[in-house]
């Protein structure tokens, strides 16, 4: 077969790999059930997702006109996976709060438009929808703040 949308089939195996990575990180989470979720639930279900998304842009690559591949951009990518370790690295030592702080932060280096208010703004309410949402609607084990 003939690939008609290179960004597609690339973008599907990326998406791939990136399910495969994180199941793959999961194992040894238990997952219960709908109604009696356990940790392992939530991460199953999107790494799942992710995948299945993946497989359908493969596969729709294989048979849509799409988009050539273009050179790649380091600028816009580089500070977007730099944003994701440091929220890894820093999610246990610093709290949820500064983790996604710093997330903001590196994060808004990809954009050729940054606008530190608008970026400012846009962090507090994520970061403070996130703590209503993971910590005190989900009651998950997160620190909100360093542990002193």
């Amino acid at each position: 077969m003939r690939v008609r949308s290179p960004q597609d089939l690339v973008g599907g195996i990326a998406l791939i790999a990136l399910a495969a990575l994180a199941f793959s990180q999961i194992g040894d989470l238990r997952i219960g059930t709908a109604s009696r979720m356990g940790p392992g639930y939530f991460p199953t279900v999107l790494a799942g997702l992710t995948g299945l998304v993946g497989l359908v842009l493969a596969v729709r690559s294989l048979v849509l006109d799409g988009h050539g591949l273009e050179s790649l951009n380091l600028r816009h990518g580089l500070p977007l996976l730099g944003a994701i370790l440091v929220f890894g690295l820093a999610i246990r030592p610093l709290g949820l709060v500064l983790a996604s702080g710093l997330l903001f932060l590196v994060s808004a280096f990809a954009s050729p438009e940054l606008k530190w208010r608008e970026t400012l703004v846009a962090s507090v309410v994520l970061i403070g929808l996130a703590v209503l949402l993971f910590v005190v609607l989900l009651d998950l084990p997160f620190p909100v703040w360093p542990r002193m």
